[in-house]
């Protein structure tokens, strides 16, 4: 039986995906009042760290204004933060924003504190600007997974030459890399087009880079529009394009992005949705969406059978060993939670960059050059990383019952955020 408040926020909900609705007049006692402010506050902590909003597609001279204003003392922007998160409580306006709101500016207060210097634990970090309660695997944990690689790919010499003699079979020439971005690309969208609620200008384009800490970014430009770029540092696999063109594109970041500018900004008026800071529970909503996406589209059994019958034969690809790739993938994907104790070792214990490359080559399976690009990353990012998998566990869970299809839908359509998701699994909430 549902609790008293998952009827509330059954109720909630359905009033927010009713359909379009006119923008409320902004006052100062409104949840659009604070959302201006609010926009007005990540655009003026980007000034202080260039980078930290990921788009902007609001009216020009409102970020005109910004950076005519210049730096404001990071003392005024915590104020700033604090008088907004007061004013909540008495804002009028839909329960599920508030609350979003509440996650976010306090992400963004300790994002200020930060800048202005102050210390915060990894898992401080992850409470506060990620809404999340990381327990990474223990080495016992991980010593189990080690061994049951070990006994899905037999052979001799260590395991992670074995490893990396099977994924050699899958890389790309150099002329081959953008054919198969390409055909990746299409397929996912022809998928997402069918099972979700893209917008029909919608539109994606792909560029290759290199000198990136990442392997793929969504550079979102407004208007349903995307670039995605492809880190080429190091060499592409054929049995990785499609996750990171679904993580990317379809159903990820881009369909996310064109989906709320869509429903919430252009259609509901949530003025919040113009910007995207990245250190806060939205983009943990974001990562985790892009990483369970890729199964709600194309689940595992049409994933290793779409690569076997359309894409390897596309690129010239044979060799390959479908059959022992599809039987490690998860305890790879097992394994892969290892990250989750890179930012405590790295950011907590101050482990020496051997100490780090030993534990990712042993853990992890990287070879020395993947190994430093992943320490690279969290020496950038910080706790960004649990995004990745600890967020993708709780929507994962969530989206374990029920209709998965309108579960994903409602996320991309509402302001979420990890302990909300956290409730509804707890109280078997469906929208």
């Amino acid at each position: 039986m549902r609790s008293r408040y998952s009827l509330v926020i059954a109720l909630l909900v359905a009033s927010l995906l009713a359909g379009a609705a006119a923008p409320q007049a902004v006052t100062s006692a409104t949840l659009d009042a604070v959302a201006h402010s609010y926009v007005l506050l990540v655009l003026r902590i980007d000034l202080h760290e260039p980078g930290f909003n990921d788009y902007y597609y609001g009216p020009p001279e409102l970020r005109a204004q910004v950076q005519r204003e210049g730096k404001r003392p990071l003392a005024e922007l915590r104020a700033q933060a604090q008088e907004l998160l007061s004013a909540l409580p008495e804002a009028r306006g839909n329960a599920i924003r508030r609350e979003w709101f509440a996650k976010q500016l306090t992400a963004l207060e300790t994002k200020i504190r930060m800048l202005q210097g102050e210390k915060f634990s990894v898992t401080e970090q992850a409470r506060l600007l990620f809404d999340l309660d990381v327990k990474p695997p223990t080495q016992e944990e991980l010593e189990a997974a080690l061994t049951a690689l070990e006994h899905a790919l037999p052979g001799p010499g260590r395991l992670a030459d074995r490893l990396d003699a099977l994924h050699s079979a899958f890389t790309l020439p150099q002329n081959k890399v953008e054919t198969a971005y390409q055909l990746a690309l299409a397929e996912a969208r022809t998928r997402a087009r069918k099972l979700l609620l893209l917008p029909e200008s919608e539109k994606v384009e792909l560029a290759f880079v290199t000198g990136k800490s990442w392997g793929g970014y969504n550079w979102y430009q407004g208007n349903v529009h995307s670039r995605i770029e492809i880190n080429l540092d190091l060499p592409a696999s054929a049995s990785t394009v499609y996750r990171y063109v679904a993580h990317e594109a379809y159903p990820g970041h881009h369909t996310d992005l064109a989906t709320r500018e869509q429903r919430l900004y252009r259609e509901k008026g949530y003025f919040e949705w113009c910007v995207s800071p990245l250190y806060t529970p939205q983009n943990t909503m974001a990562e985790a969406a892009a990483e369970v996406g890729v199964d709600l589209l194309m689940p595992p059994t049409e994933f290793f059978a779409w690569h076997r019958d359309a894409l390897f034969p596309r690129l010239g690809l044979t060799g390959a060993d479908l059959a022992a790739w599809e039987r490690i993938a998860p305890l790879l994907e097992t394994l892969g939670r290892a990250r989750e104790r890179l930012p405590f070792l790295l950011h907590d214990q101050k482990a020496s960059e051997e100490e780090l490359v030993a534990f990712l080559e042993k853990y992890t399976l990287s070879d020395r050059a993947r190994a430093l690009k992943t320490i690279q990353f969290d020496h950038e990012w910080g706790a960004y990383s649990f995004n990745y998998t600890v967020g993708r566990e709780i929507l994962r869970r969530y989206l374990s019952t029920g209709n998965a299809r309108a579960k994903f839908i409602h996320l991309l359509t509402t302001p979420v955020f990890p302990s909300l998701i956290q409730m509804w699994i707890e109280e078997g909430y469906e929208p």
